[in-house]
Protein backbone atom coordinates (compact mmCIF):
# COMPACT_ATOMS: atom_id res chain seq x y z
CA UNK A 1 0.00 0.00 0.00
CA UNK A 2 1.22 3.64 -0.96
CA UNK A 3 2.37 5.47 2.11
CA UNK A 4 -0.62 8.37 2.78
CA UNK A 5 1.25 11.76 2.03
CA UNK A 6 -0.55 13.51 5.29
CA UNK A 7 -0.57 12.09 8.35
CA UNK A 8 -4.14 11.37 10.43
CA UNK A 9 -4.44 14.53 12.12
CA UNK A 10 -3.41 16.71 8.42
CA UNK A 11 -6.58 14.76 7.35
CA UNK A 12 -8.16 16.51 9.72
CA UNK A 13 -6.99 19.80 9.81
CA UNK A 14 -6.41 20.25 6.28
CA UNK A 15 -10.04 19.36 5.57
CA UNK A 16 -9.20 16.57 3.30
CA UNK A 17 -12.12 14.32 5.11
CA UNK A 18 -14.81 16.29 3.30
CA UNK A 19 -16.76 15.09 0.97
CA UNK A 20 -16.49 18.10 -1.48
CA UNK A 21 -12.75 17.02 -1.82
CA UNK A 22 -12.32 14.99 -4.72
CA UNK A 23 -10.03 12.43 -5.67
CA UNK A 24 -7.77 14.54 -7.62
CA UNK A 25 -7.54 17.63 -5.42
CA UNK A 26 -7.12 14.96 -2.52
CA UNK A 27 -3.63 14.14 -4.35
CA UNK A 28 -2.58 17.28 -4.15
CA UNK A 29 -2.30 18.10 -0.05
CA UNK A 30 1.15 17.54 1.44
CA UNK A 31 1.69 16.41 5.13
CA UNK A 32 4.53 17.87 6.99
CA UNK A 33 7.28 15.36 5.58
CA UNK A 34 6.83 16.47 2.31
CA UNK A 35 7.19 20.23 3.43
CA UNK A 36 10.61 19.49 4.85
CA UNK A 37 11.16 17.84 1.63
CA UNK A 38 10.74 20.81 -0.62
CA UNK A 39 12.68 23.06 1.72
CA UNK A 40 15.79 20.72 2.01
CA UNK A 41 16.02 20.51 -2.30
CA UNK A 42 15.15 23.76 -3.05
CA UNK A 43 17.07 25.46 -0.16
CA UNK A 44 21.15 25.34 -0.42
CA UNK A 45 22.35 24.41 3.25
CA UNK A 46 25.19 27.22 3.12
CA UNK A 47 22.46 30.04 2.40
CA UNK A 48 19.97 29.15 4.92
CA UNK A 49 22.06 31.49 7.46
CA UNK A 50 21.14 34.40 5.22
CA UNK A 51 17.76 34.19 6.33
CA UNK A 52 17.69 32.12 9.90
CA UNK A 53 20.44 34.50 11.43
CA UNK A 54 18.36 38.13 11.35
CA UNK A 55 21.62 40.40 11.56
CA UNK A 56 22.78 39.07 8.45
CA UNK A 57 19.33 39.18 6.82
CA UNK A 58 18.79 42.70 7.81
CA UNK A 59 22.25 44.14 6.99
CA UNK A 60 21.69 42.59 3.39
CA UNK A 61 18.45 43.99 3.08
CA UNK A 62 18.93 47.71 4.63
CA UNK A 63 22.45 47.44 2.70
CA UNK A 64 20.39 47.02 -0.40
CA UNK A 65 17.54 49.86 0.79
CA UNK A 66 14.88 47.74 1.50
CA UNK A 67 12.52 48.82 4.26
CA UNK A 68 12.94 47.14 7.04
CA UNK A 69 12.40 47.39 10.87
CA UNK A 70 14.45 49.94 12.93
CA UNK A 71 17.16 48.08 15.03
CA UNK A 72 17.43 49.63 18.47
CA UNK A 73 19.73 47.52 19.82
CA UNK A 74 21.33 43.67 19.51
CA UNK A 75 22.84 41.26 22.64
CA UNK A 76 25.24 38.93 21.80
CA UNK A 77 28.84 38.50 23.47
CA UNK A 78 30.46 39.19 20.16
CA UNK A 79 28.84 42.64 19.78
CA UNK A 80 27.52 42.15 16.65
CA UNK A 81 25.00 44.39 15.69
CA UNK A 82 23.28 45.23 11.76
CA UNK A 83 24.02 49.17 11.64
CA UNK A 84 24.50 52.26 14.06
CA UNK A 85 22.19 50.89 16.65
CA UNK A 86 23.28 49.69 20.17
CA UNK A 87 25.50 47.03 20.91
CA UNK A 88 25.26 45.34 23.99
CA UNK A 89 27.19 42.35 25.24
CA UNK A 90 26.52 41.83 28.38
CA UNK A 91 23.19 41.19 30.41
CA UNK A 92 24.62 44.02 32.65
CA UNK A 93 24.90 46.68 29.88
CA UNK A 94 21.10 44.92 28.86
CA UNK A 95 19.49 46.27 32.29
CA UNK A 96 21.10 49.58 32.11
CA UNK A 97 19.96 50.09 28.36
CA UNK A 98 16.13 49.08 30.01
CA UNK A 99 16.37 51.76 32.15
CA UNK A 100 16.50 54.32 29.37
CA UNK A 101 14.45 55.96 26.79
CA UNK A 102 14.29 53.02 24.53
CA UNK A 103 10.14 51.89 24.57
CA UNK A 104 8.22 50.68 22.86
CA UNK A 105 10.19 47.90 21.65
CA UNK A 106 9.77 44.16 20.32
CA UNK A 107 12.78 41.42 21.29
CA UNK A 108 13.02 38.61 19.59
CA UNK A 109 15.77 35.77 18.98
CA UNK A 110 18.30 36.29 16.14
CA UNK A 111 18.42 33.26 15.17
CA UNK A 112 14.60 31.55 15.67
CA UNK A 113 10.91 31.21 13.94
CA UNK A 114 7.36 30.80 14.84
CA UNK A 115 7.09 33.34 16.94
CA UNK A 116 9.35 31.94 19.45
CA UNK A 117 11.22 34.31 22.30
CA UNK A 118 9.11 37.21 21.05
CA UNK A 119 8.12 39.93 22.83
CA UNK A 120 6.40 43.47 22.72
CA UNK A 121 7.44 45.74 26.28
CA UNK A 122 5.36 49.11 26.65
CA UNK A 123 7.86 50.27 29.25
CA UNK A 124 9.23 49.69 32.67
CA UNK A 125 8.03 49.91 36.17
CA UNK A 126 10.25 48.96 38.88
CA UNK A 127 11.64 45.67 38.47
CA UNK A 128 8.51 44.70 35.82
CA UNK A 129 8.45 45.31 32.30
CA UNK A 130 5.03 45.93 31.07
CA UNK A 131 4.43 44.41 27.78
CA UNK A 132 2.46 45.44 24.61
CA UNK A 133 -0.81 43.07 25.24
CA UNK A 134 -1.44 44.68 29.12
CA UNK A 135 0.43 42.17 31.01
CA UNK A 136 3.99 42.62 32.96
CA UNK A 137 6.58 40.29 33.44
CA UNK A 138 9.75 40.09 35.51
CA UNK A 139 13.45 40.90 34.51
CA UNK A 140 14.68 37.81 35.45
CA UNK A 141 12.15 35.64 33.21
CA UNK A 142 12.40 38.17 30.64
CA UNK A 143 16.25 37.78 30.55
CA UNK A 144 16.13 33.94 30.34
CA UNK A 145 15.92 33.39 26.65
CA UNK A 146 19.25 35.93 26.76
CA UNK A 147 21.20 32.59 28.28
CA UNK A 148 19.72 30.12 25.58
CA UNK A 149 22.91 29.46 23.36
CA UNK A 150 21.03 28.22 20.26
CA UNK A 151 18.98 31.76 19.99
CA UNK A 152 22.53 33.23 19.09
CA UNK A 153 21.35 36.61 20.97
CA UNK A 154 18.53 39.13 20.90
CA UNK A 155 17.31 42.01 18.43
CA UNK A 156 15.37 44.63 19.84
CA UNK A 157 13.15 46.72 17.36
CA UNK A 158 11.50 49.64 16.97
CA UNK A 159 7.65 48.70 16.34
CA UNK A 160 5.74 49.10 13.21
CA UNK A 161 2.24 50.28 13.40
CA UNK A 162 -0.85 48.53 10.99
CA UNK A 163 -2.03 49.98 8.01
CA UNK A 164 -5.21 52.75 8.99
CA UNK A 165 -7.23 49.74 6.85
CA UNK A 166 -6.05 47.03 8.70
CA UNK A 167 -6.54 48.25 12.30
CA UNK A 168 -10.18 49.48 11.18
CA UNK A 169 -10.83 45.90 10.52
CA UNK A 170 -9.07 44.01 13.62
CA UNK A 171 -9.47 47.23 16.41
CA UNK A 172 -5.60 47.04 16.83
CA UNK A 173 -2.53 48.66 15.69
CA UNK A 174 -0.46 45.49 15.98
CA UNK A 175 0.69 44.43 12.78
CA UNK A 176 -0.94 41.38 10.69
CA UNK A 177 1.88 40.33 8.66
CA UNK A 178 1.78 38.64 5.05
CA UNK A 179 2.78 34.94 4.46
CA UNK A 180 4.59 35.69 1.24
CA UNK A 181 5.52 31.85 0.03
CA UNK A 182 7.85 32.71 -3.21
CA UNK A 183 9.64 30.35 -5.38
CA UNK A 184 12.44 31.55 -7.47
CA UNK A 185 12.36 29.87 -10.78
CA UNK A 186 14.95 30.36 -13.35
CA UNK A 187 13.12 32.93 -15.12
CA UNK A 188 12.65 35.11 -11.90
CA UNK A 189 10.55 34.69 -8.59
CA UNK A 190 6.99 33.35 -8.60
CA UNK A 191 4.21 33.77 -5.57
CA UNK A 192 2.11 30.49 -5.53
CA UNK A 193 0.57 30.82 -2.33
CA UNK A 194 -0.33 34.00 0.50
CA UNK A 195 -1.96 33.87 4.05
CA UNK A 196 -2.68 36.89 5.79
CA UNK A 197 -2.12 36.52 9.77
CA UNK A 198 -4.99 38.65 11.26
CA UNK A 199 -4.39 39.67 15.23
CA UNK A 200 -7.39 39.81 17.61
CA UNK A 201 -7.84 41.69 20.90
CA UNK A 202 -4.62 42.47 22.62
CA UNK A 203 -2.58 40.50 21.18
CA UNK A 204 0.82 41.42 20.38
CA UNK A 205 1.67 38.94 17.95
CA UNK A 206 0.37 37.68 15.10
CA UNK A 207 1.03 34.20 15.33
CA UNK A 208 -1.25 31.20 15.01
CA UNK A 209 -0.02 28.04 16.71
CA UNK A 210 -3.22 26.40 15.45
CA UNK A 211 -5.58 28.89 16.83
CA UNK A 212 -4.18 28.62 20.66
CA UNK A 213 -3.13 32.48 20.96
CA UNK A 214 -6.98 33.21 19.48
CA UNK A 215 -5.91 34.95 16.13
CA UNK A 216 -7.25 34.02 12.98
CA UNK A 217 -5.58 32.91 9.51
CA UNK A 218 -6.87 34.05 6.02
CA UNK A 219 -6.07 32.42 2.68
CA UNK A 220 -5.54 35.71 0.33
CA UNK A 221 -5.61 35.60 -3.62
CA UNK A 222 -1.86 36.06 -5.15
CA UNK A 223 -3.12 38.01 -8.01
CA UNK A 224 -5.49 40.30 -6.16
CA UNK A 225 -4.83 41.17 -2.48
CA UNK A 226 -8.26 39.48 -1.63
CA UNK A 227 -9.09 37.42 1.32
CA UNK A 228 -10.44 34.46 0.00
CA UNK A 229 -11.47 32.23 3.35
CA UNK A 230 -10.58 32.66 7.02
CA UNK A 231 -10.05 30.39 10.00
CA UNK A 232 -9.82 30.70 13.44
CA UNK A 233 -8.72 27.01 14.35
CA UNK A 234 -7.70 24.28 12.19
CA UNK A 235 -9.63 21.28 11.36
CA UNK A 236 -13.71 20.93 11.17
CA UNK A 237 -15.89 24.12 12.00
CA UNK A 238 -12.56 26.38 12.22
CA UNK A 239 -14.09 28.54 9.12
CA UNK A 240 -15.39 31.79 9.89
CA UNK A 241 -16.05 35.10 7.81
CA UNK A 242 -15.88 38.08 10.79
CA UNK A 243 -13.06 39.49 12.66
CA UNK A 244 -13.98 37.72 16.45
CA UNK A 245 -13.02 40.76 18.07
CA UNK A 246 -14.77 43.69 15.89
CA UNK A 247 -17.16 41.74 13.72
CA UNK A 248 -16.21 43.11 10.91
CA UNK A 249 -16.13 41.06 7.57
CA UNK A 250 -12.85 39.27 6.39
CA UNK A 251 -13.45 37.58 3.17
CA UNK A 252 -13.58 39.82 0.26
CA UNK A 253 -11.18 42.28 2.45
CA UNK A 254 -8.76 43.80 0.20
CA UNK A 255 -5.43 43.91 1.66
CA UNK A 256 -3.47 47.55 1.31
CA UNK A 257 -0.81 48.29 -1.17
CA UNK A 258 -0.73 44.63 -2.49
CA UNK A 259 0.75 44.66 -5.68
CA UNK A 260 3.66 47.04 -3.81
CA UNK A 261 3.97 44.25 -1.63
CA UNK A 262 4.33 41.68 -4.57
CA UNK A 263 6.97 43.62 -6.03
CA UNK A 264 9.08 44.11 -2.58
CA UNK A 265 9.30 40.54 -2.29
CA UNK A 266 10.06 39.95 -5.78
CA UNK A 267 12.84 42.50 -5.84
CA UNK A 268 14.32 41.12 -2.32
CA UNK A 269 14.30 37.69 -3.47
CA UNK A 270 16.92 38.16 -6.01
CA UNK A 271 19.56 38.52 -3.03
CA UNK A 272 19.16 35.37 -2.25
CA UNK A 273 20.03 33.29 -5.61
CA UNK A 274 20.50 30.03 -3.42
CA UNK A 275 17.28 30.05 -1.71
CA UNK A 276 14.83 29.68 -4.16
CA UNK A 277 11.69 28.50 -1.94
CA UNK A 278 11.95 31.96 -0.02
CA UNK A 279 8.91 32.59 2.85
CA UNK A 280 8.35 36.35 3.38
CA UNK A 281 6.72 37.76 6.03
CA UNK A 282 5.40 41.86 5.46
CA UNK A 283 3.85 43.55 7.52
CA UNK A 284 1.26 46.43 5.86
CA UNK A 285 1.89 49.83 7.76
CA UNK A 286 0.99 53.10 6.83
CA UNK A 287 4.50 54.01 5.10
CA UNK A 288 3.77 51.02 2.72
CA UNK A 289 4.77 47.41 2.81
CA UNK A 290 8.38 46.98 5.02
CA UNK A 291 9.75 43.39 5.08
CA UNK A 292 10.15 41.97 8.39
CA UNK A 293 12.18 38.75 8.06
CA UNK A 294 12.79 35.66 5.70
CA UNK A 295 12.03 32.22 6.95
CA UNK A 296 13.12 28.68 5.46
CA UNK A 297 12.06 25.54 7.22
CA UNK A 298 8.60 27.16 6.77
CA UNK A 299 5.02 24.60 7.29
CA UNK A 300 4.43 24.50 3.57
CA UNK A 301 1.47 22.13 4.51
CA UNK A 302 -0.07 24.60 6.91
CA UNK A 303 -1.38 26.98 4.13
CA UNK A 304 -3.80 24.03 3.33
CA UNK A 305 -5.76 24.63 6.45
CA UNK A 306 -6.41 27.87 5.70
CA UNK A 307 -7.45 28.25 2.12
CA UNK A 308 -8.60 24.27 1.90
CA UNK A 309 -7.02 22.97 -1.27
CA UNK A 310 -3.37 21.37 -1.93
CA UNK A 311 -0.39 22.97 -2.28
CA UNK A 312 0.72 20.77 -4.68
CA UNK A 313 -1.29 21.58 -7.51
CA UNK A 314 -0.31 22.04 -11.59
CA UNK A 315 0.86 25.25 -11.01
CA UNK A 316 3.42 24.31 -8.51
CA UNK A 317 4.03 21.12 -9.87
CA UNK A 318 5.18 23.20 -13.44
CA UNK A 319 7.29 25.50 -11.17
CA UNK A 320 9.00 22.77 -10.01
CA UNK A 321 9.75 21.60 -13.01
CA UNK A 322 11.21 24.91 -14.58
CA UNK A 323 13.17 24.87 -11.34
CA UNK A 324 14.52 21.62 -12.00
CA UNK A 325 15.10 21.99 -15.65
CA UNK A 326 17.40 25.09 -14.45
CA UNK A 327 19.28 22.74 -12.25
CA UNK A 328 20.14 20.42 -14.81
CA UNK A 329 20.94 22.99 -17.29
CA UNK A 330 23.41 24.54 -14.30
CA UNK A 331 25.17 20.77 -13.84
CA UNK A 332 25.60 20.29 -17.46
CA UNK A 333 27.22 24.01 -17.95
CA UNK A 334 29.32 23.23 -15.14
CA UNK A 335 30.02 19.65 -16.75
CA UNK A 336 30.86 21.13 -19.61
CA UNK A 337 34.17 23.18 -18.06
CA UNK A 338 35.66 20.48 -17.69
Amino acid sequence: MRRSPVGISEYFDYGIWHNSVTPARRAEFIGWRASSALDRELNAPQSRVLANDKLINHVILRSAGFPAPEPLATYTTAGRRIDSETALTSKDQVLAWLRGDVYPFYVKPISAGYGRGVLGVAGMEGERLRLLDGSEIGLPQFLQPFDFEPYGGMLFQRPLKAHPAITELTGSEAVSCVRFICFVTPGGPVLHTAFWKITVGRNMLDNFSHGDYGNCLGDVDPESGLVRRVISRMGPGGEISRHPGTGRELVGFALPDWQRAVRLVYAASALFPGLRLQNWDVALCPEGPVLLELNTESELAVPQAISGRGLMDQRLRTILAEIGQGELAHRAAVAGRH
